[in-house]
């Protein structure tokens, strides 16, 4: 197996790239039901608590072509939700191990920059 065969994942019938990461190397192959495909070959389940997170993600690169960081995803979410129960601990339990990996390559965005 060659490296363009380990970075490729076969979703609804068509053979999609990664990059090296586990990215989405096309942002157009993104759909919520790809995001749910990720998630589960990741062992997670998304709820509404997760589509919240991926949207933001989603929104914020769509209008500025980068990654939300940490504190700028978190202060965001919680404008959105009118409360302050969004916080780094949170997300950790919604994407484990690695919050901001996760979250974006199921928001079908590239991995943030520093994030290993």
């Amino acid at each position: 197996m060659d490296d363009a065969d380990r970075h490729m994942i076969c979703f609804e019938g068509r053979f999609i790239p990664l990059d090296e990461n586990g990215h989405l190397v096309n942002a157009g192959d993104w759909s919520e039901d790809l995001a749910i495909h990720l998630a589960e070959l990741d062992g997670l389940t998304l709820d509404h608590r997760h589509w919240l997170v991926i949207r933001f993600i989603r929104d914020y690169h769509g209008i500025y072509d980068s990654v939300p960081m940490p504190k700028i995803l978190v202060k965001g979410l919680n404008k959105a939700a009118g409360e302050e129960r969004y916080n780094i601990r949170f997300l950790y339990g919604l994407f484990p191990g690695h919050p901001m990996r996760r979250s974006c390559r199921y928001a079908g965005v590239p991995q943030p920059a520093g994030c290993t």
